[in-house]
């Protein structure tokens, strides 16, 4: 999705408040961004404080940052459509853990006090957790904002997945963490712990996985606004404005969008003639082949 922000994508409601769970989603996000940078401003500030002050420090940072959060998203009408609409708005809630990560890096090789590794490691994740499950919550709230009218045809998808690769992964960085944890090395353990929960949401949030039939049905829906891909938790959209080229060659399905094409093989759709049609039928005035 660019940031042309075509007609259709326009036509979400700006003016609905976001729902409870956004709310709280968005002040525990704006909750980690204050106890993190609280409690680096304070350990920098005096590294001779004790462990005691600097976890109250961090609560009442997450506390009162909560509960700015709640209470700005609930002032905002429309805030999760606006996130949601396009790919840098979307991004920006994530990139906070970049400064983070980059002072722990400087913290390990650099004079600085050793506890600033591990908080600013512990909000690199946190924000990273937080950041990516308003930025996938905002994106649902966005694609469900201008699919307001019935799809016109639906075709049941796999999500690309590779469960088997997926647990050896979540297995392994949780075996380094406790391993870490064990020879008392923290920061590797956090490391490892956090690359592991992360893997967790993606996978969730991406579909590759779901816990038992908790979830919706994976498909594709075909709207007048663009074309759905519906994931157990998640939903996501391709505006018709936004693809070039629509292609079907051997198994596989080709939408064309600048960089971000978007590609389904016959394992993941099994429909994929039916779909290029469908599709084809909703870019007149586009070249299809």
């Amino acid at each position: 999705m660019t940031d042309r922000e075509p007609a259709r994508s326009r036509a979400a409601d700006d003016a609905t408040p976001p729902d409870r769970a956004f709310r709280l989603a968005f002040g525990g996000y704006v909750g980690v961004l204050v106890a993190g940078l609280v409690t680096a401003m304070a350990v920098l500030s005096r590294p001779e404080m004790a462990s005691i002050t600097v976890t109250g420090t961090s609560v009442v940072g997450l506390g009162g940052g909560c509960l700015a959060g709640v209470a700005l998203a609930g002032r905002s009408p429309g805030l999760a459509v606006r996130l949601g609409r396009t790919r840098r708005r979307r991004a920006a809630l994530v990139l906070p853990a970049a400064p983070f990560g980059m002072a722990a890096a400087a913290s390990l090789v650099g004079p600085l006090e050793s506890r600033v590794a591990v908080v600013a490691l512990v909000s690199t994740i946190a924000v990273a957790f937080t950041g990516g499950l308003v930025k996938w919550m905002a994106q649902t709230r966005y694609v469900d904002a201008v699919t307001g009218d019935a799809p016109v045809a639906t075709w049941q998808w796999e999500p690309p997945s590779s469960p088997a690769l997926d647990a050896v992964v979540f297995a392994t960085w949780l075996l380094l963490g406790a391993a870490n944890a064990y020879r008392g090395d923290w920061l590797q353990s956090i490391v490892w712990a956090g690359l592991a929960v992360l893997w967790l949401c993606s996978g969730l949030a991406e579909g590759r996985w779901r816990i038992g039939s908790m979830g919706a049905t994976p498909e594709l829906r075909v709207h007048d606004a663009g074309l759905v891909k519906r994931r157990p938790y998640t939903r996501s959209i391709v505006l018709w404005d936004d693809i070039a080229h629509v292609r079907l060659r051997e198994d596989e399905l080709v939408l064309d969008r600048g960089l971000f094409d978007v590609r389904f093989e016959r394992d993941e759709l099994a429909a994929l003639e039916g779909a290029h049609e469908e599709i084809e039928r909703r870019l007149p005035n586009r070249a299809a082949g």
